[in-house]
């Protein structure tokens, strides 16, 4: 059986397979996972600080009011998560997570507050960002083809690499937030303009 302790301190679990399998109130501080398979798993209440997932399967993972706190996902697959099931520290100044080369597809973030949130070089596709506050984050070298943007915070968020974003300015705060030139071009998609070379 898996996780037979309700606290794991500096523990490190290597390919563990637990797809479809329910956990819950466990908490574990400093602990790295590393290719594991959670897949169509459920975290409930479960507590995760300064914690690693390298190179894991969490898609279509449950976070189901579980804590996150300084947790780094690199490598992972994240597709279809919704990150509002997250129980997020209420008063964090900073994004308690950060993605690095993941796949976070098809999931939602809508109405979350993750500000200076680190998301690099990652596959974001069919994402739902509506209403959030995502102010001062880095989305360097990340694809967001499809992904939804509208009421956004990306005040002095950096896309220095990122594709495939749409992103109407008129319904978005963008100030302050650098683009390269080229992909600039993208923001004025929804300003009913025609541009000529």
């Amino acid at each position: 059986m898996l996780f037979t302790q309700s606290d794991y301190y500096e523990y490190e679990f290597l390919k563990l397979k637990a797809t479809a399998k329910r956990f819950s109130d466990i908490e574990f501080e400093q602990c790295q996972f590393i290719e594991c398979d959670f897949s169509r798993s459920q975290f409930s209440n479960c507590r995760f600080i300064d914690c690693e997932f390298i190179n894991c399967n969490l898609s279509d993972l449950s976070w189901n009011y579980s804590s996150l706190e300084e947790v780094d996902f690199k490598g992972c697959k994240l597709n279809s998560i919704v990150w509002g099931q997250v129980n997020w520290p209420q008063l964090a100044l900073t994004a308690p997570v950060s993605f690095k080369d993941c796949e976070l597809s098809h999931g939602s973030f809508f109405e979350l507050s993750l500000k200076t949130l680190t998301m690099k070089d990652c596959f974001a596709k069919d994402v739902d960002f509506r209403h959030a506050n995502l102010a001062k984050s880095q989305f360097i070298g990340t694809d967001f083809r499809d992904s939804v943007f509208h009421q956004t915070n990306l005040s002095n968020a950096n896309f220095v690499g990122a594709t495939q974003f749409n992103i109407d300015i008129k319904n978005n705060d963008v100030s302050g937030a650098k683009f390269e030139r080229f992909e600039a071009l993208n923001l004025l998609a929804g300003l009913d303009i025609e541009l000529v070379d």
